[in-house]
């Protein structure tokens, strides 16, 4: 299969959009993350600002807790780094270390309202990244132990230590939740993209196999004949030479043949027609959120001209996905007495530096392919971040030769080919 068929089927193509959206996925979970670890440091700050305020509660101790929620709010952050990356068991020595830490802001703060909320954090954490059974005597004893605390020392009443103890419970548990549900959604938005890298892939993989086919049954009857005749003249050269030139004739007739039949089929590999060609380029322009419009696509125009309409729409549609941040794309078609107008218009220019246009493979051959029939096709940026791809293809002069072969619309450099 020509190396040019690959990249240029729109239908293939995974638009940039696809993985620009990602991306913001993806920095949207660190965030949501980094801010969930943040709440650890805060919360070793309010328990120093309540030291200063109060005189029961130790000051040198709150400054300790607040100074170790540091590293472990570092710690938690890698774990859910980590976890966000599909591994479900983070290294034992970050969950030991963490361990080691809240038990140390324990005993620096003591049982207070921010060590709980502390350990409420650490726990949605761990909960998250590590097997459950694990968890299960840590789970216990955050639980049980600040009851165990109360029934040593009773200072406090029942009503207040419920309080004390019920809301950092309540809140760890919602946390959990809410991490597990971001934490989902990425990994949806990641296997979907993944999955449309996947379904490319097939699509291509399928199109080579399917010309493959094509080419061993054309070619697989010709060749072994060519080989059987060839085989005879040689036999017959010195005992029958005038036999041997008419098998001779009838390998140069095979091989005329099978030419021509490799020509008609890769001629119609590469005929495209405009209205599929249209319908896919909106399909697909459609699903990368970009509002594509079409006007004049009941166009009656030569079918010369319309295959060549379509190569237009073709490349135009993949620039738009590959090399713009497009919302919207209008398709505008419309003839005149004298000429074919072909325009494509889309809202998210990606200019190059100097703010000129410059044309990669894929114009560069549609321009070639052009003026065989006598028609230009112009490029350039429309208002301020606009990008207008235009062709005007006479329907006078039908007298020019055969149109080359369409151009590769491969590898495309530049803002806009």
């Amino acid at each position: 299969m020509p190396k040019a068929e690959e990249p240029n089927r729109v239908s293939m193509t995974v638009p940039q959009s696809a993985h620009r959206r990602l991306r913001h996925a993806r920095w949207v979970v660190i965030g949501s993350f980094a801010i969930f670890a943040l709440l650890i440091p805060v919360f070793g700050l309010t328990q120093v600002a309540n030291a200063v305020r109060s005189e029961g509660v130790s000051l040198p101790g709150a400054v300790v807790g607040a100074l170790l929620s540091l590293p472990l709010a570092g710690i938690v952050m890698w774990m859910m780094l980590v976890r966000m990356r599909r591994r479900t068991d983070p290294q034992n020595v970050a969950y030991w270390t963490s361990l080691a830490l809240l038990a140390a802001v324990f005993v620096a703060i003591g049982v207070y309202y921010s060590s709980l909320l502390i350990a409420s954090v650490w726990w949605a954490t761990v909960m998250m990244v590590r097997p459950r059974r694990r968890t299960v005597v840590v789970t216990v004893a955050l639980l049980v132990g600040p009851w165990v605390r109360f029934l040593a020392f009773p200072e406090s009443d029942v009503a207040l230590m419920a309080f004390v103890w019920g809301i950092p419970v309540v809140w760890a548990v919602l946390m959990l939740v809410t991490n597990y549900g971001v934490l989902w959604l990425w990994e949806v938005a990641n296997e979907a993209t993944a999955a449309r890298e996947a379904q490319a892939r097939l699509a291509v993989t399928e199109e080579r196999l399917r010309f493959s086919r094509d080419m061993h049954d054309l070619l697989g009857h010709s060749l072994s004949a060519l080989s059987v005749k060839s085989e005879l003249a040689a036999r017959l050269a010195e005992r029958a030479p005038e036999q041997a030139a008419r098998e001779m004739l009838e390998v140069q007739r095979l091989a005329r043949e099978a030419l021509r039949e490799v020509r008609t089929a890769v001629s119609g590999y590469r005929e495209v027609d405009l209205d599929a060609e249209i319908a896919s380029v909106r399909s697909v322009l459609g699903a990368a959120g970009v509002d594509c419009t079409v006007t004049g696509d009941d166009i009656d125009a030569p079918a010369d001209l319309r295959a060549l309409t379509a190569w237009l729409v073709r490349e135009a549609g993949t620039n738009v996905l590959r090399h713009s941040t497009a919302s919207r794309c209008d398709i505008t078609l419309r003839r005149d007495e004298r000429a074919l107008v072909v325009e494509v218009y889309n809202n998210g220019a990606r200019a190059a530096h100097d703010g000129e246009v410059r044309f990669g493979n894929g114009l560069t051959g549609l321009s070639e392919r052009a003026a065989a029939v006598r028609g230009e096709v112009s490029a350039s940026l429309s208002g301020k971040d606009g990008f207008l791809l235009r062709a005007v293809l006479p329907l006078l002069s039908r007298d020019v030769g055969r149109r080359p072969d369409p151009a590769p619309l491969g590898d495309r450099e530049g803002a806009t080919g």
